[in-house]
């Protein structure tokens, strides 16, 4: 192992020597030239060997803080909107165990006494499961001739009642003969436990 150090040494210490004689052996303005190219080599080896990586990865490193802080925030927007959910689902829950009566009984307490049982064409139950707990309760009602006023007051009476009542869907139609005049097709849903 010491002879091929002691290689090298004589090696490198030749060829440094070589050197020496050559850069003597120019002329001062060839010298200088040489000088200037050496320190831009330098230079270059520097910035391309560690400044610019440096900077690069402390770039990426800026970008990546930025990127959690945006998770972070996303997070937190998510677990607040997930609590919202969960008081919203209880609620439900609450009001559903709560309820006793139908919705389509509900319905129709709260529309006869405005538009008046004449104007009643239909009113069509439906369920369909949302999940293992839950069903969705809907009821298709049909109002022909009414006017804008008494559907304004029993969407009002629909949505702000003692038991709310959500509207899933609202079709108006003016009658041909008189404007004035509507024909509603109403569909109102709420959830209800599910039945086993």
């Amino acid at each position: 192992m010491n002879a091929v150090a002691e290689r090298l040494r004589a090696f490198s210490a030749g060829a440094r020597a070589q050197a020496t004689t050559r850069f003597e052996g120019l002329a001062p303005r060839e010298r200088l030239l040489l000088a200037a190219a050496a320190a831009v080599a330098g230079l270059l080896i520097v910035w391309l060997g560690l400044w610019e990586p440096l900077a690069a990865r402390q770039t990426r490193v800026v970008a990546d803080v930025e990127r959690a802080r945006r998770d972070a925030a996303e997070i937190g927007d998510l677990v607040r909107r997930h609590d919202v959910l969960r008081r919203e689902v209880e609620a439900l829950e609450g009001r559903a165990a709560r309820s006793e009566t139908s919705l389509f009984a509900r319905l129709e307490d709260v529309a006869v006494p405005i538009v008046g049982r004449e104007r009643v064409t239909a009113m069509n139950p439906a369920h369909r499961k949302v999940d293992d707990r839950f069903e969705e309760e809907t009821v298709d009602l049909r109002l022909e001739g009414i006017s804008m006023d008494r559907v304004v007051r029993l969407l009002h009476a629909l949505e702000l009642g003692e038991e709310p009542v959500h509207v899933a869907r609202l079709t108006l139609k003016r009658q041909y003969k008189d404007p004035g005049v509507l024909d509603v097709t109403l569909v109102v849903s709420r959830l209800a436990p599910a039945s086993n």
